[in-house]
């Protein structure tokens, strides 16, 4: 954090432009948490649109190195859970990721035009489907994780952070390759490969694949079917085009597919013993095709750098799930439900343009301005079978209106809508003093939503449009104690735009609705007060953020007296509260401990009446006044998914051997604290225990080129529960997920 006491200056990591410093990075892998011989390494990210050194920013952001996800199995966004401070990620349905920052997520996830809390980026790049957060990471240079609403700078508006996966670029430097194949419990075979061709002194290639098949984790007992399976494929290349010596071009293109039976959502009344194991009467099958081009064009001009980022997206994703989660034979008690299938489509295309100052304006501001553009296309079917004369069969129905309703008909869906976004923002670092600096942001947005919507094969669809406009904003002041410490306090303000149900509530039977068409916007006002301090002359860093949350019309997942019309609504207003500690250290010349500790609080604190669909799940068609008398007022209620306590504690040990062998041997641990998993912290159906994960990696780095691994993940085979879900449709029926049992691997790898 040295700053020049002759004038105010940015941070050294500052003064290069991104251009110079996003080539510099992308020459080099993060390398372990050592810079020569004993100091912590600075981490650099790119947080705020610029590169800069982690411990120079006023916001609380978790940066995890490529050697990082390797050494804790993070290979996908569900790995992420507990690992960094507030972070919880839970599994939905089988095929959605639902993730929460500081008790901030998407509990509006059944709606899937509804934008998620967190914001997920690819190189800079909003990523706006909901289901690419079921795609692998692959050829990653590191993971940042911005903890707390983004309110001016980064994609479409987010309440909760924002996720940003940045990839190993191409290097016109030099030729490398690198590969490795891993074998292990459940039959697991993965294949991963990578090349960086330098074609030209302007132009280099890098391309990675990856393979990945397994067995299934869950086994149906009733048809035999394998379940939590894997059998992924992941391509990418990536091209950077250096047009010359201050403007390149980079294009990628990125493919993952997904072939499997599906997840293990195994029912809370299911007697089967075994954990992993379930009887449920419908084989499932589920498969995705994510699609991603991108480009990114930068022009380093002298005093100010622009950069365009322009991407085309489209995810398919297709579901067959037992939706009672149970068996008629063992379970009577549960009517059997089926989604066969569902299947959704969206289409995406987004447009980003800004402009960052490479030298403080008067030699006393440094300023970003930008604009970024949306629209999004979305295609929802959903079939549902439901036994509704309870003879123990699906025999079918009438695709037609309204001959559907004399057969076996669930919640049966046609939805097409659209969301188009625009925004424009601007973020300006004033210097006072050598420092004293005072961070200001602002950001408008449009943003519009249309839906054509048929339910049960009606034939005209309902329309519904819904349009907001919004500011939002940051104020930091950020002050320097010393060259290694840094006090700040901030001010937010986050949006998440609203949008239109897919099916909503009336008043006609005299019960007044609980859903109604569209639903507002969410809005959070975040004060968070920090200090990132390095001590013991870079031995010792440690990050310590304590926040305060206003939340106002939290969007979540509701039920309306009337049979098949739940939705989105709006709680009026939340509150949250915590504290997150991050603490990296060397122990002497070969040991490393990095910890990661969050607690946190949070309550309703408005009043709200909201229906329990599982509550009042033995009411029916004609019992709409009765459901709507049950509802309950959430007052006093914890926000769902916040577990109050989450850790990670790793410690490394590095050493080279008198051969030339380099060891490096890690044991993690993570605890995840229990939580509820909907608001409205029903006993029977919410509970989600807290879970303890251990995991051992031990890697030799062989002087020849040649790399072993041997890797135990969740080494004491503890059958934790990553998420429960409760239906809103149809049956309400409740099943829960498990985080993977244990692993035991062995990798080789080769690189040249």
């Amino acid at each position: 954090m040295s700053r020049s006491t002759s004038q105010p200056q940015r941070p050294s990591s500052r003064i290069r432009s991104p251009l110079s410093l996003a080539i510099a990075l992308a020459s080099s892998a993060m390398t372990p948490a050592l810079l020569h011989a004993n100091q912590l390494e600075e981490v650099t990210v790119v947080a705020e649109k610029r590169s800069e050194s982690l411990q120079d920013l006023s916001q609380a952001v978790t940066a995890m190195s490529s050697s990082d996800l390797e050494t804790k199995g993070i290979e996908s966004f569900v790995d992420l859970s507990g690992v960094a401070p507030g972070v919880t990620v839970a599994k939905n349905e089988g095929y959605k990721t639902v993730i929460s920052i500081r008790g901030v997520g998407n509990e509006a996830n059944q709606n899937a035009i509804a934008n998620p809390s967190v914001s997920y980026h690819m190189d800079g790049i909003y990523v706006a489907s909901p289901f690419a957060l079921q795609t692998d990471f692959i050829d990653v240079e590191r993971i940042e994780v911005l903890r707390g609403p983004q309110g001016t700078l980064f994609g479409q508006n987010s309440t909760g952070g924002a996720i940003n996966v940045i990839s190993r670029a191409p290097s016109t430097e030099v030729f490398t390759a690198k590969v490795d194949t891993t074998f292990g419990s459940y039959n697991l075979q993965k294949l991963r490969a990578s090349v960086n061709v330098p074609l030209s002194e302007s132009i280099a290639m890098r391309t990675s694949v990856t393979s990945a098949t397994r067995d299934g984790f869950s086994k149906n007992v009733l048809n035999g079917q394998e379940l939590d399976d894997m059998d992924n494929l992941s391509l990418r290349t990536d091209w950077l085009f250096n047009l010359s010596d201050s403007t390149s071009l980079r294009v990628f293109g990125q493919a993952f597919d997904e072939d499997a039976n599906g997840a293990a959502i195994k029912g809370i009344d299911d007697p089967t013993p075994d954990a992993r194991e379930l009887a449920q009467d419908t084989r499932s099958k589920y498969t995705l095709e994510s699609r991603i081009v991108g480009g990114i064009l930068e022009s380093d001009l002298g005093a100010v750098t622009v950069k365009s980022l322009a991407s085309w997206q489209k995810d398919d994703i297709l579901v067959v799930r037992d939706n009672d989660r149970h068996s008629y034979a063992v379970n009577p008690e549960y009517t059997i439900s089926a989604f066969d299938p569902e299947t959704s489509v969206v289409e995406t295309k987004t447009f980003e343009i800004n402009m960052i100052s490479n030298e403080p304006l008067f030699d006393k501001v440094d300023w970003i301005v930008g604009a970024f553009y949306l629209d999004t296309e979305l295609e929802n079917h959903i079939r549902e079978e439901l036994d509704a004369n309870g003879n123990g069969v699906l025999d079918g129905y009438a695709e037609s209106f309204p001959a559907v309703f004399d057969g076996d008909a669930g919640f049966i869906s046609d939805a097409f809508p659209t969301r188009e976004s625009l925004s424009l923002y601007g973020q300006t670092t004033f210097y006072a003093s050598d420092t004293t600096r005072l961070i200001t942001g602002l950001r408008y947005t449009e943003d519009e939503v249309y839906s054509e919507v048929s339910n049960f094969f009606v034939p005209s669809p309902d329309i519904i449009e819904a349009e907001t406009d919004v500011v939002t904003g940051r104020l930091a002041l950020e002050q320097d104690l010393g060259n290694d410490a840094m006090v700040y306090g901030s001010y937010t303000r986050g949006f998440k735009p609203g949008g239109s149900n897919l099916t909503y509530g009336s008043s006609d039977d005299g019960s007044p609705a609980l859903v109604d068409p569209t639903f507002k916007d969410e809005t959070i006002d975040a004060f968070e007060l920090g200090v990132k301090a390095e001590m013991l002359g870079g031995l010792l860093r440690t990050n310590l953020a304590s926040f305060y949350y206003i939340y106002e019309n939290l969007q979540f997942q509701a039920t309306d007296p009337d049979i098949f019309q739940g939705g989105v609504a709006n709680i009026p207003e939340s509150e949250i509260y915590g504290t997150e500690l991050e603490v990296t250290a060397l122990l002497g010349s070969a040991w490393l401990l990095d910890l990661k500790l969050a607690a946190i609080e949070s309550e309703i604190t408005s009043d709200f009446d909201a229906l329990d669909n599982v509550a009042v799940s033995g009411t029916f068609f004609g019992d709409e006044l009765l459901r709507y008398n049950s509802r309950e007022n959430v007052k006093g209620k914890e926000l769902a998914k916040t577990p109050g306590v989450t850790a990670d504690l790793s410690l490394q040990y590095s050493n080279t051997f008198a051969s030339g062998t380099a060891f490096t041997g890690t044991l993690q641990y993570t605890y995840r604290g229990s939580f509820s998993q909907r608001i409205f912290e029903n006993p029977a159906v919410d509970k989600v225990p807290a879970y303890n994960l251990v995991n051992a990696v031990a890697a030799f780095d062989l002087p020849n080129s040649w790399g072993f691994d041997l890797m135990a993940m969740n080494l004491f085979d503890e059958d934790g529960v990553n998420s429960r879900m409760s239906d809103v449709f149809g049956v309400n029926a409740t099943g829960e997920e498990l985080i993977p049992p244990r692993q035991l691997m062995a990798r080789a790898r080769y690189q040249f």
